[in-house]
C-alpha cells in the first residue's frame, strides 16, 4: 500500500494528490525571509544617519565632535553584527526552505539541508517537527538499506516535538504496517484521528488502519474503515481493492467482484484488479472467467507469476493439459526454481500419461511417493469433477463413482511403480 503523507495534515491541499509526495507542507511560524532581513538592515542604515545629523546640528564644538565619533563607532559595531547575522541567517532560511520543499530527485540534498537546519539551533519545537518529518519522508525516497529505520526515527522525533504531528503519525503507521506491527499501526492512526486531519489525511488513515485490521483477521473492521475511506472518495482504487480482498476473505464473493469491477472500470490497465477478480471467479467455479481475467492480467503484466498459476489451474481443471503445461513453462521461465510450477507441470504430464517428463520435473528420488500421491489426487479430482458434472447425486452413487475412479488409478499405479523402480535403480547406479 502506498500512502505517504509529505505535508502536515492540519492544512488541506487544494491540489489533486500527487502519487508520491502528497498534500501541503506547513511552513514554520519562524520562517526567516532574507528579503525581510535585508529590509531591517537598511533600516539600521537609516538610523545610522540620525546621530550624525544630530551631531552636525550641535556645531563644531569638541564635545559634539567626540560624541559623534563615539556614536559612529557604536553604529559601526552594530552594522558589523547586523552584516554577520544577515550572512548566516539567510543560509539557515534557505536550508529550511530546501528541506520543506525538496523533491524525490533531490532526496539526498534535501536530507542534507534538513540536517543543517535541524542542527542550526534556530527553530522551535513546532518548526523542528516539520523539519524532522520532511527529512523522514526524504529518507523513504532513497535506496538506502536502512531508509525505513531512519525514516521511522525521524517521524518519531517529529512526534516527540509535536505530539499532534498527524502526518508523521500516519507515515509511521505505514512503516509499522510494513513491519507487521499492526497494533502500533492502529494506535498511530487512532492518535492521528484525534488531531486536525484533512479529508485526504482521513482517507490515508482509514486505509492504513483497515489494512492493519485485515492483516489481523478482523475483516469486519477492515471493511468498515475502507467503506469510510470510500465515503470521502468513492473512486479510491486502493480502498476498493482492499475492501474487495476483505470481502473475498469473508467468502462474500459477489461483493468482492463488485469492488473489483469498480477498480477495473476506473483503471482498465490495472493488472491486479483482473487477477483478484479471477481468484473470486475461481472460488465460484467459473473457469472460463478465471481464464479470461488471468489472461488480461498477463497481457498487462507478462511477468505476473500468480496469474499464470491460476490460469494453469483452470486449464487443467477443464482438461486442456497442453495450455496448462504452457503456463507452467512460463512460470519456470520466470523462476527455474519455482517448486509449484514444477509439481503442477508434473501433475499435468502425469494426467497426459507422459511419465518420463513427470519424473523429470520432480527428480527420480521422490518419484514413487510423488506418483502415488498424484495418483490419488487425480482420482479425487476426477471423482469431484464427475459429481460436479452430473449434478446432485445420492451419497451411494457418489461413493460408487469415486470407487470406480480409484480402481482405475490403482491399475495405472501398477505401471507407475515399475517406472518408479526403474528410475530409482538407475539413480542408485
Amino acid at each position: 500500500m502506498c500512502s505517504w503523507v509529505s505535508g502536515c495534515g492540519s492544512r488541506a491541499s487544494t491540489d489533486a494528490p500527487h502519487p508520491e509526495r502528497v498534500g501541503s507542507i506547513s511552513t514554520s511560524s519562524r520562517s526567516p525571509n532574507p528579503n525581510v532581513r535585508m529590509h531591517c538592515w537598511r533600516g539600521s542604515q537609516r538610523l545610522l544617519r540620525s546621530p550624525l545629523q544630530v551631531s552636525s546640528a550641535m556645531g563644531a564644538s569638541l564635545g559634539g565632535r567626540m560624541r559623534s565619533r563615539i556614536f559612529a563607532r557604536i553604529w559601526l559595531v552594530v552594522l558589523a553584527l547586523a552584516a554577520a547575522d544577515a550572512v548566516s541567517r539567510p543560509a539557515a532560511a534557505d536550508d529550511q526552505q530546501d528541506c520543506l520543499h525538496g523533491s524525490k530527485e533531490a532526496a539526498r540534498s534535501t536530507i542534507a539541508a534538513c540536517t543543517r537546519a535541524i542542527e542550526s539551533g534556530d527553530y522551535d519545537d513546532q518548526s523542528l517537527s516539520n523539519l524532522y518529518h520532511a527529512r523522514g519522508y526524504s529518507w523513504s525516497l532513497t535506496d538506502l538499506a536502512n531508509r525505513d529505520d531512519r525514516a521511522l526515527n525521524d517521524y518519531s522525533e517529529a512526534i516527540r516535538r509535536e505530539p499532534k504531528a498527524v502526518s508523521s503519525l500516519l507515515n509511521r503507521s505505514h512503516i509499522y504496517n510494513q513491519r507487521h506491527d499492526y497494533a502500533r499501526a492502529i494506535a498511530d492512526v487512532n492518535r492521528a484521528f484525534e488531531g486536525d486531519l484533512s479529508d485526504y489525511g482521513k482517507r490515508v488513515g482509514y486505509s492504513e488502519r483497515g489494512y492493519a485490521y485485515q492483516a489481523k483477521g478482523d475483516n469486519d473492521r477492515a471493511i468498515a474503515d475502507y467503506t469510510d475511506s470510500l465515503g470521502l472518495n468513492a473512486d479510491n482504487y486502493v480502498a476498493l481493492t482492499y475492501r474487495g480482498n476483505a470481502y473475498f476473505a469473508k467468502g462474500d464473493l459477489d461483493r468482492a467482484i463488485a469492488d473489483y469491477d469498480h477498480v477495473i472500470a476506473l483503471y482498465p490497465n490495472y493488472a491486479v484488479g483482473y487477477y483478484n477478480r479471477c481468484l473470486a471467479y475461481r472460488e465460484k467455479g467459473d473457469l472460463d472467467r478465471v481464464i479470461a481475467d488471468c489472461s488480461q492480467a498477463i497481457a498487462l503484466y507478462p511477468q505476473y507469476r500468480d496469474a499464470y498459476y491460476s490460469r494453469s489451474y483452470a486449464y487443467q481443471a477443464k482438461g486442456d493439459l497442453d495450455r496448462a503445461i504452457a503456463d507452467y513453462d512460463q512460470m519456470i521461465a520466470l523462476d527455474p526454481n519455482d517448486s509449484d510450477a514444477h509439481s503442477g507441470r508434473a501433475s499435468a504430464y502425469l494426467s497426459r500419461g507422459d511419465l518420463r517428463r513427470a519424473a523429470a520435473d520432480v527428480g527420480p528420488e521422490p518419484v514413487l511417493s510423488f506418483l502415488v500421491a498424484i495418483g490419488f489426487g487425480v482420482a479425487a479430482w476426477l471423482c469431484f469433477r464427475g459429481t460436479r458434472a452430473g449434478g446432485r447425486r445420492s451419497g451411494r452413487t457418489m461413493i460408487e463413482m469415486c470407487e470406480q475412479q480409484i480402481a482405475d488409478i490403482k491399475r495405472r499405479n501398477a505401471v507407475l511403480e515399475k517406472v518408479a523402480a526403474a528410475l530409482e535403480k538407475r539413480s542408485s547406479a
